[in-house]
This record gives structure tokens, C-alpha cells and sequence, in this order.
């Protein structure tokens, strides 16, 4: 009877206990969405300012004024009814393009860590990264972020252990301490056998050899990464110099925020017509993405479903193809789409006929079937014969069953051939050569195209000089979009390559 008592006195305790540890649970995830909030606001703020201190640069009218720096940086211009230098508006718009690449990235790292969050993870190791990520906020000076995160961490620590951050650390500051002085105190009492000394030696190499191969191994991941990006980097940073520092025979491998010349990208920008570029290769990428996924969906199920005579030899001859370079077709594809053909291009046709023969080509792909066909060869047989037996077309399997399950496959497909065709040239060049068709054909080029024929030079009397620094700006802005899409959706590529290389 007395135990029960004491049992039924303790229970609220134990229910008040629960609700309040909900109730913080709560208050945590409240501040994690808060804080997200707080940095997409900051991240708007970063963008209005980028926007308008770069829309107040001016641009020179020729070539020839972008050779003179002083001719940019001796400027003044009004931003919001105040009056900035030329230097000024450079080191903000350059502080704000920094900031926007910072908080984007740890924005979306840490929307993506939240929402995967699962009631177990909330831990103090959770509370540590949540730390990690407001001092991570003073990096764009991001202060009400930084303040919110750090309550959300200590509240997270008194969930997690029913204490502050600061009781933690001093607890376990004292428990290894004592840790150490018994450790202490056993190894001055107790004298070690001679395997003991064995072992302790063996323990010892081992850690040396981890540590040594660890630190070899992130050495190498470190020069490797440095070797990938710095070309990136030399690009982005030719793109912010003047022509005189382009074409030094000793470059810099810094320049100052001051310096930066946002006025390039400007220039070229609005020199190289970009919104009708990109609008055609967006409508030829869009297109002719679309005729890959149709003819490589169907052309991969009837290779790797579909017995019939001759499947195995007519699939090995398409595979042969892969070896012949895809130049080799340009005489041929030519004439097929030219006046001699189908008669899309020629100097009185209409643009439809420039984009079909732009777009037609690209709408098949060897590569993408056997990509394809090796995810769709996993799917088990009994799947197929029991659809089969239950009356199931081969069209309503392929729908309902084998598509659903290669997609990731199919995403990577798709996304491979936009970027493909934004990297197209050859082909896209041959067939809208103002030589051929007139000065008309300029319209329809795509961005590489344009790219390439669109030359920044500077006029000296002589030979033209080309202007480096406006040619890389340009491909900077080309080349920005790309490494986007890539870092974005690079998740899917790696997921459809793993799915199509393993089998069973």
C-alpha cells in the first residue's frame, strides 16, 4: 500500500518531466525555423544590395574605354540618394556576391539537416552542429541569426541533458578529469607485465600508422580538390581585372574588393545579346531533352524486354556506333537537314526550320539507351511475366512499373543532355553560319556559339588585340549557370550512375 502511494506520488513528476521536455522539444524546432527564416531574409537583403550597387556602375560605349582603368574607377555614382565611388560600389557589390555564395550554401545545408531531422537525432551532437551553424552566421555578419541559433543550441543541450551548454562542459571537464587522475593512480599502483608493454607498443604503432595514413589520404583529397578549383577560381578572378592586368606576364593571384570590375560583366553582358541566346538554347535544351527521354525510354524497354530476332545483334551494331566520333556524321546530317534533304536551312527558311535541325539531331542517343537498358535489366523477370499474366501491356508496365523505378536513372539522363546541349558547338555552329545563310543566321546561335564568334577586342591601329578579361567574363557568365545546375542536382547524377552500374 505505502508503495503505491509513493508511485502515485511520483507519477506527475514524471508526466510534468514529460510534457516539459515536449514543450522544449517544441521551443527548439520553433527557433531552427526562425533561424532559417532570419537567414533567407538576410539573403534578400544581400541580393536588393548586390542589384542596385551593380546597376549603378556605368558602362563605357566601346572596347577601347574599358583599356583605361582610370576611365572606370574614377567615377562617382548615386546608389538610393547617396553618392558612392567607383571603388566603393566594387568592394560592396564584391562583399555581397560573398556573401550571397556563403549564405545560400549554408542556407540550404541547413534547411536540407532540419527537415531530415528525426525526434532520435535530437541529441547534444545535434546541439554542437546547431553551434557550429551560428558561428557560421558571423561569417555574413548575420547577427540576429547568430544570437537565435546560439539559444536554439542551449536549449537543445537542456533537452538533450537536462542542463545549459556551460553545466555540460564543466561536468565533463570534471569527470575526465577524474578520468585521468584514476587512470593515473592505476598505472603508479599497478607495475605491467611484460605482455602488457607488448600490447601498449602494438597499440601505439597502429595509432601512428591510422593517423599517418588519415592525414596522408586528406593531404591528397585536399591537392586534389585545390587542382579542380583553382582553375575555377583564375577564371571568376581574370573576370574581375582590368585589360592591363589581364595581359600581365606576372598575374596576380589576389586582387583587392576595391578593384574587382563588375563593370566587365556589365559590358559584356549587354555587348553579347545574352537574352537571345539564352533563350534559344534554353528552347533547343528544353526540346530536344524531351525527344531524348521519349526515344531512349522506348528504344531501352524493347532492348531489354522485348525478345525478338535479332535484338542482341542489332543492339551490339548500335553499340559499335559509339566508337565512330560523332564528327564523322556532320556531312551527312548536313545534307539531310539542308536544302538537299529536308530543306530546314537556307537563306529564305523560316526559323523553325534553323531549330529543328538543331533540335532533331540531338533527340537520340546510343549512350543514354545503354544507360537506360542496364537499370531496366534489373528489374526482376517475374515482375514482367506476372504483369503479364495479370493482362498488363507492355506499355501500362512500362508507365506504372519499370519508369517509376528507373527514375532516378532518367533524371540523370536528363539532366546529362541539357547540360550537353548548353555545351554544344560543332553542330550548332555549322548550321548557322552567316556566311552560308546571312547575317539573319546570328539570331538563332546558341550561347557556346555566341560565345565564340563575339569577339572583345581593342582597336590599336594594328592588329586587334583581344581583350582577355572580357572573353573569360563572358564565359564566367556562361560557365556560373552550369556549375549550379551541376551542384544542385549532383545527388541524382551520382544515384543513376550507381543504380545503372550495379547489378541484381
Amino acid at each position: 500500500m505505502e508503495l503505491a502511494l509513493q508511485n502515485q506520488a511520483q507519477q506527475p513528476s514524471k508526466s510534468a518531466k514529460h510534457y516539459k521536455n515536449k514543450a522544449t522539444l517544441a521551443k527548439v524546432k520553433s527557433i531552427n525555423y526562425v533561424a532559417l527564416l532570419i537567414d533567407l531574409a538576410a539573403i534578400v537583403v544581400f541580393a536588393i544590395i548586390f542589384i542596385l550597387m551593380l546597376s549603378a556602375i556605368k558602362i563605357p560605349l566601346t572596347t577601347n574605354e574599358m583599356e583605361q582603368p582610370e576611365a572606370v574607377l574614377e567615377q562617382y555614382y548615386r546608389v538610393a540618394g547617396f553618392i558612392y565611388s567607383a571603388q566603393t560600389v566594387n568592394y560592396i557589390v564584391t562583399v555581397m556576391a560573398v556573401f550571397l555564395i556563403i549564405g545560400v550554401s549554408v542556407l540550404v545545408v541547413n534547411a536540407k539537416h532540419i527537415r531530415s531531422l528525426d525526434l532520435y537525432d535530437y541529441h547534444r551532437w545535434e546541439a554542437g552542429n546547431r553551434y557550429v551553424h551560428a558561428f557560421m552566421s558571423l561569417l555574413t555578419l548575420n547577427i540576429a541569426s547568430f544570437v537565435i541559433k546560439l539559444i536554439g543550441a542551449d536549449l537543445l543541450m537542456r533537452y538533450a541533458e537536462g542542463m545549459n551548454t556551460f553545466e555540460w562542459l564543466k561536468q565533463t571537464y570534471n569527470e575526465k578529469k577524474a578520468k585521468i587522475e584514476d587512470n593515473r593512480r592505476r598505472k603508479h599502483d599497478h607495475v605491467p607485465t611484460e605482455e602488457e608493454l607488448i600490447i601498449r607498443r602494438r597499440v601505439r604503432v597502429q595509432t601512428f600508422v591510422k593517423v599517418l595514413r588519415y592525414a596522408f589520404t586528406y593531404i591528397f583529397l585536399l591537392l586534389v580538390a585545390m587542382f579542380v578549383i583553382i582553375p575555377f577560381y583564375w577564371m571568376v578572378l581574370t573576370s574581375l581585372k582590368t585589360y592591363t592586368e589581364s595581359k600581365a606576364s606576372d598575374p596576380s593571384f589576389w586582387i583587392a574588393f576595391k578593384d574587382a570590375q563588375w563593370v566587365n560583366w556589365k559590358f559584356v553582358f549587354k555587348n553579347l545579346n545574352f537574352g537571345l541566346y539564352i533563350k534559344n538554347t534554353l528552347l533547343v535544351s528544353v526540346l530536344s531533352t524531351a525527344g531524348t527521354i521519349i526515344t531512349t525510354v522506348f528504344a531501352a524497354f524493347a532492348f531489354s524486354r522485348i525478345d525478338f530476332k535479332g535484338r542482341e545483334a542489332l543492339f551490339s551494331l548500335l553499340l559499335m556506333t559509339m566508337m565512330i566520333p560523332g564528327e564523322i556524321y556532320m556531312i551527312t546530317n548536313y545534307l539531310t537537314v539542308s536544302q538537299v534533304g529536308f530543306g530546314w536551312i537556307g537563306r529564305d527558311y523560316p526559323a523553325s526550320g534553323f531549330f529543328a535541325a538543331m533540335i532533331v539531331p540531338f533527340m537520340t542517343s546510343v549512350y543514354y539507351i545503354f544507360f537506360l537498358r542496364q537499370t531496366f535489366r534489373q528489374i526482376p523477370d517475374t515482375l514482367y511475366k506476372a504483369a503479364k499474366i495479370d493482362g498488363c501491356s507492355d506499355l501500362k508496365f512500362l508507365f506504372r512499373v519499370m519508369i517509376p523505378i528507373a527514375a532516378p536513372t532518367l533524371i540523370t539522363i536528363t539532366i546529362l543532355s541539357l547540360l550537353g546541349t548548353w555545351n554544344a558547338y560543332i553542330w550548332p555552329k555549322l548550321i548557322t553560319t552567316p556566311g552560308l545563310y546571312g547575317e539573319k543566321a546570328k539570331d538563332y546561335w546558341l550561347i557556346s556559339v555566341a560565345l565564340r564568334e563575339t569577339s572583345f577586342v581593342l582597336e590599336m591601329g594594328g592588329d586587334p588585340l583581344p581583350m582577355y578579361n572580357l572573353q573569360i567574363a563572358a564565359s564566367t557568365i556562361v560557365t556560373v549557370p552550369l556549375l549550379i545546375v551541376f551542384l544542385a542536382l549532383k545527388k541524382y547524377i551520382i544515384r543513376g550512375v550507381g543504380r545503372s552500374g550495379t547489378k541484381g
